[in-house]
């Protein structure tokens, strides 16, 4: 299977099948560690120096190793439901697997193998029959993200994501560190008639421009020109709002920016 679509729509279907061979019903349901014992997959926390996690497999068995230190447990349990989907996806094509961090970016365009076990684990852990229509009604403020976060079990990184990519409304998530923007995601209204750069300064007239001077008020919401983030975008976008979501000791500050 050569096409990155059919391959990628493939990795949504397996974390379905998952969801109905096991008979989840809720996120409650979904015990990671259970369910890749369940598969012949023993998950331990070790010491990784260079992964965040690691697949090994040999037949029919396997281990999963993550980084014992990462301090998020949604970012920790991603990182598990990545390597179940390598050991569900691609058992032909590789028998050992190390992912960095990186490779299990929102943004990442590399390997197609990681593209496909980050769109595996998004399924599994926020199965859009259950998160759509969680989110609906709902904008995408710092209670939301977090709140569905919580329910979900998912680091705000990935919950926010997700949102954006299941959303019919015009949003865009930018990932902002150190004062400049990292990285961004468009929902499919918005997408391929907006660009932001990544790598340019965070204007100081953004809530995350704020957050970087020092003076947000995290339950802060305002009205911001599309102008401070995007260097090309619709002109019916041009008054939109603004969340911005601190990432605690991280240093970065995710903001959720949508049309009324």
């Amino acid at each position: 299977m050569s096409n990155p679509d059919l391959r990628r729509a493939f990795a949504v279907g397996e974390a379905k099948r998952v969801w109905k061979l096991y008979g989840f019903q809720t996120p409650a349901d979904l015990v990671l560690e259970d369910l890749a014992m369940a598969m012949g997959v023993v998950v331990l926390e070790a010491k990784l120096d260079s992964a965040d996690a690691r697949l090994v497999r040999k037949g029919n068995r396997g281990i999963i190793r993550v980084k014992q230190d990462i301090p998020q447990i949604g970012r920790k349990r991603f990182a598990v439901a990545h390597e179940i989907g390598h050991w569900r996806l691609h058992e032909k094509e590789s028998q050992v697997v190390a992912c960095t961090s990186e490779d299990m970016r929102a943004d990442y365009k590399g390997s197609n193998l990681e593209i496909e076990a980050n769109v595996f684990a998004s399924e599994l852990l926020m199965p859009q029959a259950l998160f759509k229509p969680a989110m609906a009604g709902r904008t995408p403020t710092a209670d939301t993200i977090n709140g569905l976060a919580g329910v979900y079990r998912t680091s705000r990184t990935a919950t926010a994501v997700r949102y954006v990519e299941l959303s019919d409304e015009h949003c865009v998530m930018v990932m902002a560190e150190a004062g400049r923007i990292k990285w961004w995601r468009a929902s499919k209204e918005l997408n391929g008639s907006l660009w932001i750069k990544a790598g340019a300064p965070v204007s100081n007239r953004t809530l995350a421009g704020k957050y970087f001077a020092g003076t947000l008020d995290c339950e802060e919401v305002q009205d911001v020109s599309m102008s401070e983030w995007a260097e090309r975008y619709p002109e019916f976008a041009e008054d939109a709002i603004e969340a911005a979501i601190p990432l605690g000791q991280t240093g970065a500050v995710l903001s959720m920016i949508w049309l009324e």
